[in-house]
């Protein structure tokens, strides 16, 4: 295995691993010696990744977001769509997706992954381009969104928010 292998397995088991890792297992692991154990993790931080090193090991630092889905109710006009999306981004949230029940072909998902007002903005804007409909406007009352937030209190003020302005089902 070369290095750039070693490094990649590296990072696999830490990416895996729901507890820090001891340098010496890693090492074990890799069939190499502590000291390249140190260097691939200096080599891995110095590309970005963060990878914090604890008394009991090393792990990387990660925020994990909670993903939840909202049912939201239909709505036939871009400006509904937009203050939609733009309040669950606002209040800290991410829209992965859009999911609609068709009658005839069941479950339909659309990926958005939108996280900001750019990915907004191009979004709509590439939907005036394309001249879309709403996915929304294949079903009757509703359609789901999967939106990822980073703790239940997010998720709450983005629901209270859309309920105020009668979106949320």
């Amino acid at each position: 295995m070369n290095s750039n292998e070693r490094r990649e397995k590296l990072l696999h088991i830490l990416k895996t691993s729901n507890r820090p890792v001891k340098g010496v297992d890693l090492a074990k692991e890799l069939n190499v010696t502590r000291q390249i154990v140190v260097k691939d993790i200096a080599l891995l931080r110095a590309s970005g990744i963060d990878i914090l090193a604890t008394s009991t090991g090393y792990i990387i630092y990660t925020i994990r977001n909670q993903e939840f889905k909202i049912k939201c109710k239909n709505h036939y006009n871009d400006e509904n769509l937009l203050l939609e999306l733009q309040t669950i981004i606002d209040l800290g949230g991410k829209v992965k997706d859009v999911i609609v029940d068709h009658p005839t072909y069941g479950t339909i998902k659309a990926e958005l992954n939108l996280a900001s007002n750019r990915d907004l903005k191009i979004f709509m804007e590439n939907s005036k381009k394309n001249g879309f409909k709403q996915l929304s406007s294949l079903t009757q009352n509703y359609h789901v969104h999967t939106i990822e937030v980073t703790d239940e209190n997010t998720l709450e003020e983005i629901k209270k928010e859309l309920k105020e302005v009668n979106i949320l089902l």
